[in-house]
């Protein structure tokens, strides 16, 4: 997923503490080189840092010296490539140490409690206004429930990729990566469903033939998100109520409508592995397979 300010928080935090070095003098035959080490380290951070998209000027000079012509923790350089290499980790450090000090500051701390959505690309107030209903809708009409006792509390906000973090409470943090990762499995079969209907355009059938496959792909996914209502609700309420039920297949048919446009859902970035395990992941939506799936194998 793209990074979230909040998940540069998280890792700038954890680069501080490998973002260390030691440098010392050598005199060899008259020559004068300097021994700098920790450099598995200070590379893997460099790494990080690339991928990240972050102070890209300080960390393409880094990956362009010295330090990368070795797989070693340590590499001996004469004084002007040791200043060069020296002045750029500086630089580099008091960048990391600023720029995790603004997060810090501005960047509220997450709840366990909470989720992350990325909203899909909107390119003005009217599409903003419209995928926050459909949001709140899918969110709301399921969690505000007395089983769930959930709620939508909108912590913080973050331009770029517009992002939202939202305290639900406890229960309804389960309840929505069950609702979500149906709606990726929901999202994925509509997707199998287009390129079964391009495959059969491409063999020019009839369209009578074409309008009947259409329909049967139709009827098949609205089946599976039938399914995938009732098997969350008996996982998440007490009750076995059809308006329920109802409800928790439009917050489906919602996401799986969001996801196609772009939208992501993911759980705090602080949640523990159980908890994060729970949601799907965007990345991998190909390879995914159904709850109810992996319980009747098992």
């Amino acid at each position: 997923m793209e990074a979230s300010l909040k998940n540069i928080k998280l890792h700038l935090k954890d680069i501080t503490n490998r973002l260390f070095w030691k440098s010392e003098s050598h005199t060899s035959t008259g020559t004068q080189l300097y021994n700098i080490s920790n450099l598995v380290k200070i590379r893997s951070v460099i790494d990080e840092l690339k991928s990240l998209n972050l102070f890209d000027n300080i960390t393409e000079t880094l990956f362009n010296s010295a330090i990368y012509t070795t797989v070693n923790d340590s590499i001996r350089v004469q004084p002007q490539e040791h200043n060069k290499i020296i002045d750029s980790l500086n630089l580099l450090q008091k960048l990391v140490f600023n720029f995790l000090n603004v997060l810090t500051n501005t960047i509220p701390e997450e709840s366990t409690d909470s989720i992350n959505i990325k909203l899909p690309p909107v390119n003005d107030f009217d599409e903003l206004s419209k995928v926050s209903r459909e949001i709140h809708l899918a969110l709301s009409q399921v969690i505000f429930n007395d089983d769930v006792n959930g709620q939508t509390k909108i912590v913080s906000v973050e331009n770029g990729s517009i992002w939202l973090n939202v305290f639900v409470g406890a229960t309804a943090v389960g309840v929505i990566a069950s609702l979500v990762w149906s709606a990726a499995v929901i999202y994925k079969k509509i997707l199998e469903g287009k390129l079964l209907e391009e495959q059969i355009r491409g063999l020019k059938v009839k369209n009578e033939s074409l309008e009947d496959v259409l329909e049967a792909q139709k009827a098949s996914t609205a089946i599976m998100i039938e399914a995938e209502a009732k098997h969350i609700n008996s996982e998440h309420f007490s009750e076995n109520l059809p308006e329920n039920i109802e409800k928790i297949k439009n917050s489906i048919s919602i996401f799986a409508d969001l996801i196609a446009k772009g939208a992501e859902v993911h759980p705090a970035l602080v949640a523990p592995e159980n908890v994060s395990n729970l949601f799907p992941d965007p990345t991998k939506i190909i390879g995914l397979e159904s709850k109810i799936k992996k319980i009747s194998n098992e």
